[in-house]
């Protein structure tokens, strides 16, 4: 249980960190700065190509090279953030293009500066396109979690490894951290049932 409190304070770091700068992504995808876009858009290729465990021993394992010793649990956060802000700003990105430019040209007809329009606007419609991809993939930073084991993290999957070891019932500890992982899936897919029938309804009214 200790491993699995570990697991919870992972992800939820991994996924308020990865969010916000994915956000900053999505942006600056579709900068009309030609220079930023495309860095941008070459490092989310370049990101989205690594395997997350290459991006994690490349925190943890090669940065004190250059001097810059990173404890394993704040590796394994950005290491995760890392791999997981470019498939989530990716996911930003796309609701935002679905969004009608019309709705651009409406809001600036009107006289609203761009901050309003985008938080109150545009990101309120793009919210529906965006929140099923964003849910599958936060699924998998749950159980790419497991992976941080392998850089000292005391995680769910690390301390089971080290229960096995030492009680030899690899079975029940198995089970136990399988139903772990189903119960921390399920909670974010009920959110996005949640919220997906939220705006149904208000579609309705």
């Amino acid at each position: 249980m200790r491993g699995a409190w570990v697991t919870v304070q992972l992800v939820v770091a991994v996924l308020i960190i990865s969010t916000q700068l994915a956000l900053v992504v999505a942006l600056a995808r579709d900068s009309r700065v030609t220079w930023l876009a495309s860095s941008i858009a070459v490092l989310s290729w370049i990101f989205r190509g690594i395997p997350p465990l290459i991006i994690l021993f490349l925190v943890y394992f090669a940065m004190p090279q250059f001097g810059v010793d990173i404890k394993p649990f704040p590796s394994a956060v950005i290491g995760m953030t890392l791999y997981m802000m470019f498939y989530f700003g990716e996911c930003i990105r796309a609701g935002l293009t679905s969004v009608d430019p019309g709705q651009y040209q409406a809001a600036k007809s009107l006289g609203l500066p761009p901050f309003h329009t985008f938080r109150r606007i545009v990101l309120p419609q793009a919210l529906p396109a965006v929140v099923p991809p964003y849910i599958s993939h936060a699924t998998e930073v749950v159980k790419g979690s497991s992976l941080c084991a392998t850089i000292a993290v005391a995680e769910l999957t690390g301390n089971a490894y080290q229960q096995i070891i030492a009680t030899y019932r690899a079975f029940e500890i198995l089970l136990f951290i399988g139903v772990v992982y189903v119960i921390l899936d399920s909670s974010l897919l009920m959110f996005q049932v949640y919220a997906e029938r939220r705006w149904t309804a208000r579609s309705h009214r």
